[in-house]
């Protein structure tokens, strides 16, 4: 009998088997590829998209490292099946993928390079169609953005396909655009206010200043913030507000002068619309030549200096004004107690040509004549004339022409009598001076393609100091004139022309250059000497020229470049090469600029920068205010060019909405610096001022915390610097070599300002400041010196045959720490809306609690009678106490 063994297991049983699995396979692929998903996701990256779908379905990725993807992934989608959502995700990309049963195959795309498109144009307010600088413009889809540059314009490369456009700025509102990107697009944006200031989400990194920005120590200041500061007199100030910024401070208390981080006021470059600008100070510092209404933004650069900036060691002021409403015409006028400030804007040619004017004059002339009696006469008053032309050509070429001219006016005239009818002397002294600036520039703008912008400006600056006085003494048939004139200044002739060229998004180079010719003239005097005795004049002229005019030629070339190296890190990086001609001496500089951004959450970041600035200006001063009689001067043979270089870190966190919080700790070293030697004055007089400095060296290092509220009713920030500044000369030289404090070290620095709207009708403003005392060279104590040639003179009432000589002993420069400063000042606004405008009443309240803080100090001496000592004190002046002030406003 024949038996037949069955295999085990059977052929059909792993036929059916087989046909089973594949079957149950396919029912599964089919219900997998057919599967509705929900998926939320932010800002991912490739490998948490994939771990994302991994853990959401059963399929698994496959792929190289060499697959990559050009944005952050973000996803909100409901009820997608796989293919849709791989279609969203790599669509404009350069990623081809293939579902494979459980397996989806990513591979880079070679059959087709994806294309590219660019979108540009302005941006500009919907009622004036001013054109609105640092609008953020976001990619929605694709997560990529920009900002506009200075003069409004924006450019944008992305990839073919859907196209989702945010544009956004504060006090605007949000703007969006959703078309399909197919080719080259030009998009001109016309945005609204939203009056009620609301909410603004930040969608994209701005390049130039802000928390967000590459760059640190770069703030845009808040127009409404300068508007709003409460100061003397009720005028709104930009320097005033940029002291209370962290690392800037006041110098002399109440003044408008500033020292950035251990620097002096001429190391500051303040531009006007791109224009350097020598002298910003109205009545001896306390006032500033920028008119609120006159301008549009203002931008404060003290660490990380873009590569386009050059000239300044410690910060650079970028002032930019209106440009005027090409719509409808429409102003302001302000009456305050002592000033008075006019503004009109309209149309010339409607959406073509429009203008921007604005006034300003004191009246401390007027109010104080009627105190004055019929020999004594002293005025004084200072005005601004801002004014600006813009014409549109064409959505490629714009002309600007802006104008300012501001004078600080002095007159004095006194006349005396004395004697009898018959033997009657007669004498009088008139005297008036007149300093201020002169500033004309053109500018065009001209977009040569899509991606690359041209700006450039023609411009002429002049400041200038006239003095002229004629005193005169007549007695009976003799007279005696003396009249003199001095004359001194700077005149500057500049050619600059800059290009924005975008590349692509990851890429905003700007490079450029420019001449500068400089014409210095520190001195001129001339002096006319008319004697008339007896009948016959005789009249002798003397020309005293202390320095003849100065010639210099000032050479400037730049390039920089914001790379986004990664999704996390950003870069600027720059160079500045400049070249200065004076004397037959010629001076080369190359300086390098670095800057990066890295975002370690999406709310936390750390900057780090390094800066190297050359100068080669200087201003001759020995005043702790700011003088007419201060002076402009260049490098010499003997006197080289200041340089600094300055190292910059910080942390930035953004995470609580409405909130801003930053660090930074920064050092700077300067070489060069010129400091007066002991017992050396300069008060108008330049004569061999060269001999009469020394140059040293420089440090400045510290760390500035900053919290700010940038949204809702209450809005501000409060700010803290901890400092140190000092300077070191050589050996022999002064303080015999040894480090001594700066004249404005300050250790501690703190500032709040507050805004808070109680309703539509009343807001009110608070600033606080409170400063460690400056510093003074004080000699807190006298010696006495045998004298072998006779009696002491400063004691020889009290003692004549004492053989001693008292002399003041100064221990250091700088010796004495004067008390610390602080002032609180409180302004209020009541609004009103009438028929045909709107009113406000400001007042305000400068040193609400009179604080008596120094201006300046000095030493007195006197001998005490009864026990025959010689004391010493040091007393303080105080120029601004309690003051009140009221200011009406209304806009047209």
């Amino acid at each position: 009998m024949t038996e037949f063994y069955k295999p085990y297991p059977s052929f059909r049983y792993i036929t059916l088997l087989f046909l089973s699995v594949l079957l149950w396979g396919n029912q599964l692929y089919a219900q997998d590829i057919n599967q509705k998903l929900n998926i939320n996701i932010k800002d991912a990256t490739l490998e948490e998209f994939i771990k994302t779908i991994e853990k959401s379905t059963t399929y698994s990725f496959i792929y190289s490292e060499k697959i990559k993807v050009t944005k952050k992934i973000s996803l909100n989608v409901q009820n997608k099946t796989i293919e849709e959502i791989l279609q969203l995700v790599f669509q404009g990309e350069a990623v081809t993928y293939k579902i494979s049963g459980k397996h989806i195959l990513l591979q880079k795309s070679v059959s087709q390079e994806v294309r590219k498109f660019t979108v540009s144009g302005y941006v500009t307010d919907q009622t004036s169609s001013e054109t609105l600088i640092g609008v953020n413009i976001l990619d929605k889809l694709r997560f990529r953005g920009t900002s506009t540059n200075p003069y409004g314009y924006y450019t944008i490369t992305l990839p073919e396909g859907d196209t989702e456009l945010h544009f956004s700025y504060l006090g605007y509102n949000t703007r969006q655009f959703s078309f399909k990107l197919n080719k080259d697009t030009l998009l001109n944006i016309q945005m609204n206010t939203d009056n009620e200031l609301e909410e603004v989400v930040i969608l994209s990194d701005k390049v130039e200043a802000g928390i967000n920005a590459i760059h640190t120590g770069a703030i845009d200041i808040p127009m409404t913030q300068i508007k709003n500061t409460p100061v003397i007199l009720g005028e709104s100030d930009v320097m005033k507000t940029i002291q209370s910024m962290p690392g800037v401070q006041a110098g002399v208390d109440g003044s408008a002068g500033l020292y950035v981080r251990g620097g002096s006021p001429d190391q500051n470059l303040i531009l006007l619309d791109g224009v350097p600008i020598y002298n910003v100070d109205h009545l001896l510092g306390f006032f500033s030549v920028f008119t609120p209404e006159a301008i549009k933004k203002v931008t404060l650069f003290k660490s990380s200096f873009p590569a386009r900036f050059g000239g300044r060691l410690s910060s650079v002021i970028d002032v930019r004004t209106n440009d005027g409403d090409m719509n409808k015409y429409h102003g302001s006028l302000s009456i305050g107690l002592l000033t008075s400030r006019f503004n009109l804007e309209g149309p010339i040619v409607k959406d073509k040509t429009s203008f921007n004017i604005s006034l300003r004059r004191t009246y401390f002339d007027l109010v104080s004549r009627p105190f004055m009696n019929e020999d004594v006469d002293v005025g004084y008053y200072f005005y601004d004339i801002n004014a600006k032309v813009n014409h549109k050509f064409s959505d490629k070429d714009r002309l600007f022409f802006s104008f300012y001219h501001g004078n600080d006016y002095l007159v004095s005239d006194f006349s005396d009598e004395w004697g009898s009818d018959t033997n009657l002397t007669y004498s009088k002294d008139k005297g008036t001076a007149r300093w201020g600036n002169l500033v004309a520039a053109l500018r065009w703008n001209h977009i040569i393609n899509n991606k690359l912008f041209s700006n450039t400006t023609l411009a002429f600056n002049r400041y200038h100091l006239n003095i002229d006085t004629k005193s005169t003494t007549k007695y009976k048939n003799n007279q005696a004139t003396y009249h003199t004139k001095y004359d001194s200044g700077i005149h500057d002739l500049s050619l600059q022309t800059d290009f924005d060229y975008t590349p692509s998004p990851k890429h905003h180079i700007k490079f450029g250059g420019g001449y500068l010719f400089h014409n210095f003239k520190p001195e001129t005097i001339n002096t006319k000497i008319s004697l008339v005795e007896d009948g016959l004049k005789e009249d002798t002229l003397f020309r005293a020229n202390s320095n003849s005019q100065l010639y210099a030629h000032e050479l400037s070339l730049y390039a920089e470049d914001n790379i986004n190296l990664s999704p996390k890190l950003r870069t600027n990086i720059g160079l500045h090469a400049s070249a200065f001609f004076v004397q037959g001496k010629a001076y080369f500089s190359l300086q390098p600029r670095f800057a990066a951004r890295y975002q370690i959450k999406k709310n936390v970041a750390l900057k780090a920068s390094y800066s190297k600035m050359n100068q080669y200006i200087n201003l001759l001063t020995s005043a702790p205010i700011s003088m007419p009689t201060d002076l402009w001067v260049p490098v010499t043979k003997k006197i080289k060019p200041m340089n600094a270089h300055q190292y910059s870190i910080g942390a930035y966190y953004t995470g609580i909405p409405g909130w801003e919080f930053s660090a930074e700790t920064y050092y700077k070293n300067m070489n060069n610096v010129l400091e007066y030697k002991d017992g050396s004055i300069v008060m108008g007089n330049s004569s061999s001022w060269e001999t009469k400095v020394e140059m040293g060296k420089g440090r400045s290092y510290g760390i500035e915390f900053m919290i700010q509220r940038t949204v809702g009713k209450t809005t501000g920030w409060l700010s803290y610097t901890l400092a140190k500044s000092d300077r070191k000369f050589a050996k022999n030289g002064i303080n015999n070599g040894k480090r001594f404090p700066f004249k404005y070290d300050r250790r501690h620095n703190i500032d709040l300002m507050l805004n808070h709207k109680f309703s539509n009708k009343i807001d009110v403003g608070v600033s606080w400041t409170f400063m460690s005392g400056a510093t003074a060279t004080l000699a807190q104590e006298v010696i006495a010196v045998p004298r072998p040639d006779g009696p002491a003179t400063i004691n020889y009432w009290i003692n004549p045959t004492n053989d001693l000589h008292f002399e003041d002993y100064i221990e250091s420069r700088n010796n004495y720490r004067l008390p610390p400063t602080h002032r609180l000042n409180v302004g209020v606004n009541f609004h009103k809306k009438t028929k045909r405008g709107f009113r406000t009443i400001n007042v305000s309240v400068y040193n609400v609690y009179n604080a008596m803080n120094p201006n300046f100090v000095n030493k007195a001496g006197y001998f005490d009678g009864e026990t025959g000592e010689y004391e010493q004190v040091i007393t303080k002046l105080t120029i601004l106490p309690f003051f009140p002030s009221i200011t009406y406003t209304y806009k047209f």
